[in-house]
């Protein structure tokens, strides 16, 4: 990570005078975005289809604002870093009851002076020159004025962090806002790319701000305000109030979200309704194995051979540990949407089979609490709002009955999950293990049908890459509705799938990468062929009606140029062809915010109605299609770390050092190894 930002303690260059156009400028994100970006490509996409726009078109502005989308994802992650390492510098404090160690005062961040620092949180947002703090402690306020310059400069690091929560906020809600009244449609199969860069922000907002309660911000305002007025003779610092407003409305998070994300609940609903059919599917063992969602050929047609019976199901599963937790995340924030009739189904489906919310690495909520706390209440006060309301409207009394339905699963799902949710996930840890080891067997006999079935591989890998972090992120987590009260959830530490997992995962990450030239070979073909599809979409009577814009004709040639200049894998020279495809997806992706905003004469709808009856794939999804196999040419090396890399168990290594897993592996006891890990 970058070196955080140093301040003096003048006026001048303090954290507290930041200036306006700094504020609402990506420079000031400079120090975040610098941090390494292990497996995205889509910002380098979105900064591309900015730099080609021009600056007075509506496409420039669309660009510049899904480029701005992409970049505060990758700054909520260096917000959650910094807050993580101060986190670990303060060795975790229990803010909720105000006990704080001694390594805590050790430190080097707050003044060695409990009484006086533990008083100004406390009495959190009365100003400090209120408390009467000579009469707390007399000395330690001598000492406090004494060293003043010293303790401030030890706090501009943190209070700079807290100005860049409130920037974050302000700049990163101005965007989901916005793109929630402007995309006509958030839909997995009509829109996934702006989607997934949508929902990625909204998810990365909630995280931010629920993590934010896990750091001390409440005796950061105040020990840095009163330091500040003892060496500016009594004025408080400039963002003081403002700080105040924001962390009181943020205090508990989930009480501010609910307030800020109101307005777009109802698009999150829809997004949410619309995966709810996947994770379904996920959850489905038995279906998953009889229909051959993660088999190479066709489960009632074995002796024929196909790139997946279900190529788009089994395409979508790769995201499904997504869509969970946009899912956990987002009823969590957006309540309201539990009373749609189908939400209870695929929220119930989610919160059985989990016990926690991950925020950042090793770090996260307990998930029921949070629901009982935060979402039960506003389901009872909508039941009380409808039980008004039904002698007068049917609707009031169908919500009536949703809500009584919601409240019982909210109120009962939490002793469920603790007593199924480790069963489930054990089931699934099978399932998997025995559907990788086919597929490592199979594609070891015939590696040529690899490449055909490299986007159902990686849906495998993800599966399996969600059950492993899963089961260490579960292991010796507690949870009950008394706190006081609080047990380990019974999970077999050595359970042996977990090793099993682990091997198959290995083989089949080797098997990919033993055959990169193949599966080259197999996406350059398949962009080549798409080339001649799109061109005859393109000359479709539906498509010549609609009289594109001269912007999208051109969009959409370029597009087609691309495709048609691809080279042409010959032999064995296909690991020797190098080959860009970020133009084609650049211009894809140009297409896509023009015809998914509300502001656009012909949008998506238009293009999937005057393709679609073709009788082949509309045009939608053709791009969509090459867009993803492109990535197979020029960034395959990046998916596989996205989906089979497990080096977040990184966290987890006081259980890995403490378990040992072990599996058996061709005739033999196979240890888990760090190369399974970090590989």
């Amino acid at each position: 990570m970058a070196k955080p930002r140093s301040f003096s303690s003048n006026q001048e260059s303090s954290p507290m005078s930041v200036k306006s156009k700094d504020w609402d400028n990506l420079s000031r994100w400079s120090e975040y975005l610098n941090l390494e970006e292990p497996f995205a490509s889509s910002s380098t996409s979105w900064k591309h289809a900015v730099s080609e726009a021009h600056p007075s078109s509506g496409i420039f502005q669309k660009s510049l604002q899904m480029e701005w989308v992409v970049q505060l994802s990758k700054v909520a992650e260096g917000l959650l870093c910094k807050m993580y390492r101060l986190n670990q510098i303060l060795e975790k404090p229990d803010l909720a009851s105000h006990t704080f160690s001694e390594s805590f005062w050790k430190a080097g961040v707050f003044p060695n002076l409990p009484r006086i620092c533990v008083l100004l949180s406390k009495k959190f947002p009365e100003h400090p020159n209120k408390l009467q703090l000579e009469r707390v402690d007399k000395l330690g306020l001598d000492h406090l004025n004494d060293n003043a310059e010293v303790y401030i400069q030890n706090l501009e690091t943190w209070i700079t962090l807290l100005l860049d929560l409130m920037a974050f906020r302000e700049q990163a809600l101005r965007l989901i806002l916005d793109l929630s009244s402007t995309v006509i449609t958030l839909l997995p199969h009509q829109n996934s790319l702006i989607l997934h860069a949508f929902m990625d922000l909204f998810c990365s907002f909630v995280r931010v701000n629920l993590f934010s309660e896990k750091i001390p911000r409440k005796m950061i305002i105040q020990v840095y305000d009163l330091l500040y007025t003892i060496t500016k003779g009594g004025r408080d610092c400039e963002f003081y109030h403002r700080l105040v407003q924001f962390v009181d409305s943020f205090d508990p998070p989930v009480k501010g979200l609910q307030e800020d994300l109101n307005f777009v609940s109802p698009r999150i609903g829809e997004v949410l309704e619309a995966v709810g059919p996947i994770i379904f599917l996920s959850t489905d063992t038995k279906k998953l194995r009889n229909e051959g969602f993660l088999s190479p050929f066709h489960p009632r047609y074995p002796d024929i051979l196909t790139n997946s019976a279900h190529p788009m199901r089994a395409q979508d599963l790769a995201n499904v540990t997504t869509y969970r937790e946009w899912v956990l995340l987002g009823y969590l924030v957006c309540p309201d949407e539990l009373l749609r009739v189908t939400s209870i189904d695929i929220a119930m489906v989610v919160l059985k089979e989990n016990l926690i919310i991950t925020l950042f690495r090793d770090e996260y909520v307990l998930l029921h609490e949070e629901y009982l706390l935060h979402v039960l209440p506003k389901v009872l006060e909508s039941k009380k709002m409808a039980k008004y309301g039904r002698a007068k409207q049917k609707e009031a009394d169908l919500e009536y009955n949703v809500a009584k339905q919601v409240e019982k699963m909210i109120s009962e799902v939490h002793d469920l999950a603790i007593i199924s949710c480790d069963g489930i996930h054990r089931e699934r840890r099978i399932l998997l293990k025995q559907e990788i080891g086919r597929m490592v067997l199979f594609f070891a006999d015939q590696p040529s049908l690899l490449a055909p079935n490299i986007q159902m591989v990686f849906s495998a890998l993800a599966l399996a890459q969600c059950e492993v972090i899963w089961f260490f992120q579960h292991v010796g987590v507690a949870s009950s509705k008394s706190k006081a009260a609080r047990v380990p959830i019974d999970i077999d530490a050595a359970d042996p799938t977990v090793g099993f997992l682990l091997d198959g995962m290995d083989k089949l990450c080797s098997l990919v990468r033993k055959y990169v030239a193949a599966i080259k070979g197999y996406a350059l073909s398949y962009l080549s062929s798409s080339a001649g599809r799109i061109r005859f979409l393109l000359g479709t009577p539906g498509m010549v009606a609609l009289d594109l814009d001269s912007t999208l004709k051109g969009l959409f040639q370029q597009v087609v140029h691309c495709l048609e200049n691809i080279p042409k894998p010959q032999g064995e020279n296909i690991s020797a062809v190098t080959c860009d495809l970020s133009e084609l997806r650049k211009h894809w992706l140009s297409i896509l915010m023009i015809v998914t905003s509300s502001r656009s004469s012909i949008n998506i709808r238009h293009l999937e109605k005057a393709t679609v009856s073709t009788g082949k794939e509309g045009l939608l999804s053709e791009g969509n299609a090459a867009y993803n196999w492109s990535r197979c040419v020029d960034e395959l090396m990046c998916q596989l770390s996205k989906h089979g890399s497990l080096k977040n168990l990184y966290f987890y290594h006081h259980h890995l050092t403490a378990v040992r897993i072990f599996s058996i592996a061709n005739g033999k006891i196979h240890c888990l190894q760090e190369h399974h890990v970090w590989a």
